[in-house]
């Protein structure tokens, strides 16, 4: 074991109880020493790699690499040296680690896409943003970028610690005297155990202007500070949405915000579109991004894509994501941005190492510690200088005093026998001491405060002939007063804080004038969250349910065009005796309100209903919501605000009762459903529809009556309410549907022309196109696939609760009534009927008949066969949802 008279002896542990041949073992708790070690193992990895220092703002590694570099003269004027020789460089004298591990931290801090200022300049190929490696360190050179010099300015004049390094052979700095905020100007990341640090990089001139607001003010509040600094700015620039997350992260430390890409619409052609992407978050791989988005329209995720391409050169970033005629510009950009990496949180961590200690802090206490350092850093530097010219003023003092006796000098120098006995000569001579030298003239007069030193003579001895000029002696004396001018600057500024902390602002000012730059990244507030609903098209499409109760939805255009009478196409395969009940045109957005025959209601959004093919089956509505048992859907109603005022929902029974209730009612969604209405025994829900309170209604029967009175007449209920009669039949008669007409046609007329106004519609066309038209038109459908549209006002205005009149003939032909409906002149029409067929009609194809009429034939049926239900589609000036006819 080495001790003080022995250190050249192998270290052994002390002999231990470990019996006969085990002397050097020492038996330990084994507990005890797995904490001590792996404390000391996460303490070296916390402090000496994974965390950056707060002052200086650099992880060992990289502080490392730049004192390297200053030390073998790579500054931002000089030649470009191969990495290979910075690499071995550092493994030799500062970092004995891994040369792939010193060769990444150099190429980052050379990467413009990584660093905001980067701190090397390298020549060769250092990566990409694609991902793309660095060339071997044998064939990249770099050099120091111009601000990286600023971190080392005063690095020679005392002005941080220095400590030896691994194998004591040289020092290296324990922290930089940086005179610029590095740790939030270019941030930091890393993992180190039990912790982890992540720090944006910010914007020099915002980063500056604050840290000067807090050297002037330094009981100065968040909110003052953040007049100067709005953010992180990004390298990539992006977009960041959330000033909450980083108002969090600036106050405790931690806090998180969404970063986006930067992505514009540019028109292809008249009816197609690119979306162009030229900026992209933080970190992101462009090369790995592209190909996530040709993943995502060979998965078929993202349908409207049609080509993607990577046009970025050397002018910048573009990649260029053409969609497909008729694409939704808007709805891909959600569909990118929620599934790629053009929309990545990023969570802010600002931990750094503080006094030896690993510590969160807000952004006051970031730039507060970076100030404390340049304070320090100012006063061990002025106090170095001090020194410096104290030393050269002594000596200039000297060189006066022995012009003043030049002669005497020269013939005390020439007499001397070397120059040892020269410096005590004058040493003596000048301290008024007898010397063995004969001199001329008076002697020197000694200075007690100031006596004449080896120092100076030894000054003396070095000076040069051509100095003992006139002009030089007079370069002395001008040296001298600047030098005396420098110390009293440098004491006033040792002696003064506010003269110290002026010093440091002047020097961050010169910072900012030299590197400060305009922001990047754009600040936004924060970005609606992405909801499934973003993720969809608004599109109208049909949704039917079956006789057993299964959903389905499919696009409209899934159905095309036909003429009245034709055979229509296959829609639902039916089996087990299934067939379509219902059909219901809505929007993608909008909720459906499912009511059933015992009166209760239910919601979903149509988007949540399985899009299938016309052939496809669906899903069982029970497991879409919680019907109870018994219970049946009778009828459907699409609605895109439930919250609107001045609606209502009319509902009408099959036994004939009608009830209005406020929409109102139904805006507060529950999973289990509500009743909208209180049913008798033997009665059952036909159907519903919203209204503004101001409609005619109609009532169809099954055996081909109809009744029209005015809504006015049904005053607004409860949802618990049962309500009044509609209209009366004769036994075994019900109602099959109902219709609404507008009270006003031309007030109608006027509201729907000022509505499509302010949707963009040409006023010429706003009338033409939106419901309703003069002349409202009933369309009525019967069980034999015939149908008719007849003048709303051929039915007689009565009162609520009469018989009615006539509306078809329910003649063997026709069969009996299925439904009715208002149709315009621009509507279509589309009929579906219990074997699955359906057919998409032109409403004018229709003919216009009277009220007794028999009507015409509008799908032809195979035997056995039965409409099952119809629905007006609305033209897209229309808008609405469609009137089911039952």
């Amino acid at each position: 074991m080495p001790d003080d008279e022995n250190p050249q002896l192998p270290l052994t542990p002390p002999p231990g109880d470990g019996g006969p041949g085990a002397l050097n073992i020492q038996p330990v708790n084994i507990e005890e020493e797995m904490r001590r070690s792996y404390l000391d193992y996460s303490m070296s990895v916390i402090i000496g790699r994974a965390l950056p220092d707060v002052r200086d703002g650099l992880k060992p590694v990289h502080r490392r690499i730049l004192y390297a570099m200053h030390d073998m003269g790579l500054m931002h004027n000089r030649r470009f040296v191969k990495c290979a020789g910075v690499v071995g460089e550092l493994l030799k004298k500062y970092h004995p680690h891994g040369d792939s591990a010193v060769y990444d931290a150099l190429v980052r801090l050379a990467q413009p896409w990584s660093m905001r200022y980067p701190l090397v300049d390298g020549q060769g190929n250092f990566g990409s943003v694609d991902g793309d490696p660095p060339a071997a360190y044998r064939y990249t050179e770099c050099r120091m970028t111009r601000i990286a010099e600023e971190m080392l300015l005063d690095i020679d004049k005392d002005a941080v610690d220095v400590v030896p390094n691994f194998d004591g052979e040289t020092v290296e700095p324990v922290v930089l005297p940086t005179r610029t905020p590095n740790l939030l100007i270019n941030g930091s990341n890393g993992i180190a155990v039990g912790m982890a640090t992540n720090i944006p990089p910010h914007n020099l001139t915002e980063i500056v202007d604050a840290t000067i607001a807090l050297v002037n003010n330094p009981t100065a509040q968040l909110a003052e500070i953040l007049k100067f600094v709005q953010g992180p700015d990004f390298p990539t620039a992006g977009i960041i949405h959330g000033k909450s997350g980083i108002f969090e992260a600036y106050r405790t430390g931690r806090g998180r915000f969404v970063m986006r890409a930067k992505a514009a619409i540019e028109n292809l052609t008249k009816d197609r579109q690119a979306i162009v992407v030229t900026e992209i978050p933080y970190q992101v791989n462009k090369a790995k991004l592209v190909e996530r988005m040709a993943q995502l329209v060979n998965d078929k995720v993202i349908e409207d894509i049609s080509d993607i391409r990577d046009e970025s050169d050397r002018d910048g970033m573009r990649i260029v994501v053409e969609l497909k005629r008729g694409g939704e510009s808007q709805l891909v950009l959600n569909q990118l941005f929620k599934h790629t990496a053009m929309q990545e949180s990023f969570s802010m961590i600002l931990l750094a190492v503080v006094n030896g200690q690993p510590r969160e802090l807000g952004l006051i206490p970031t730039i507060k510690c970076f100030i404390d350092h340049r304070v320090d850093v100012v006063r061990r530097r002025t106090a170095y200088l001090l020194q410096k010219a104290k030393d050269r003023e002594h000596i200039l003092e000297g060189y006066l005093v022995a012009l003043d006796h030049l002669d005497n000098v020269i013939t005390i120098i020439r007499a001397s026998a070397n120059r040892g006995d020269a410096r005590e000569n004058l040493v003596a001579y000048f301290g008024g001491k007898k010397i063995d030298i004969n001199t001329t003239g008076r002697a020197p007069k000694p200075n007690a405060e100031s006596p004449f030193t080896a120092i100076q003579a030894d000054a003396i001895l070095e000076l040069q002939l051509h100095r003992l000029t006139k002009l030089s002696i007079d370069e002395i004396s001008k040296e001298l007063a600047s030098t005396r001018d420098n110390i009293a600057e440098y004491e006033s500024i040792l002696g003064s804080e506010k003269k110290l902390r002026g010093v440091i602002i002047k020097e961050l000012e010169e910072v900012k004038k030299q590197y400060g730059d305009e922001r990047r990244t754009k600040i936004e507030d924060e970005a609606a969250e992405i909801m499934l609903e973003d993720l969809i098209a608004d599109e109208q499409v049909a949704v039917t349910v079956s006789h057993g109760g299964y959903l389905k939805r499919t696009p409209i255009s899934t159905y095309r065009m036909q003429r009245r009478g034709g055979t229509g196409r296959t829609g639902m395969k039916t089996r087990d005796e299934d067939f379509v009940e219902h059909l219901f045109i809505a929007s993608t957005h909008a909720y459906i309100l499912i009511f059933t025959n015992t009166g209760r209601v239910y919601w979903l959004k149509v988007y949540e209903i399985p899009d299938v093919s016309a052939a496809g089956k669906g899903k069982h509505v029970g497991n879409l919501v919680g019907l109870q048992p018994g219970e049946t859907v009778r009828t459907m109603l699409a609605v895109r605000n439930l919250e609107q005022e001045q609606k209502y929902i009319l509902f009408t029974t099959r036994n004939g009762l009608v009830k209005k209730t406020e929409l109102k009612d139904f805006s507060h969604v529950r999973a289990n459903g509500i009743y909208a209405i209180s049913i008798e025994q033997g009665d059952e829900l036909v159907a519903a529809t919203v209204t503004d309170g101001q409609q005619i209604i109609f009532l169809a029967t099954h055996e081909g009556q109809a009744i029209r009175f005015d809504e006015e007449g049904v005053r607004p209920m409860g949802r618990q309410a049962y309500g009044v009669w509609g209209i009366r039949m004769e036994k075994g008669d019900y109602v099959v549907g109902m219709a609404t007409t507008p009270k006003d046609i031309k007030k109608a007329e006027a509201e729907a022309a000022k509505a499509a106004a302010e949707a963009g519609v040409p006023e010429a066309t706003a009338t033409d196109e939106t419901l309703p038209l003069k002349g409202s038109l009933i369309l009525s459908v019967t069980e034999n696939g015939y149908g008719k549209r007849t003048a709303a006002d051929e039915y007689r205005l009565q009162g609520r609760g009469g018989s009615g009149v006539i509306n078809v003939k329910t003649t063997e032909r026709n069969g009996k009534v299925v439904g009715i409906a208002q149709v315009t002149e621009k509507s279509e029409v589309m009929l579906i009927s219990q074997y699955g067929k359906i057919i998409r009609m032109d409403s004018t194809t229709i003919r216009e008949s009277g009220r007794a009429a028999q009507g015409v034939r509008l799908l032809h049926l195979e035997p056995g066969d039965r409409v099952a239900a119809a629905v007006v589609i609305p033209s897209e000036g229309e808008g609405g949802n469609g009137n089911l006819i039952q």
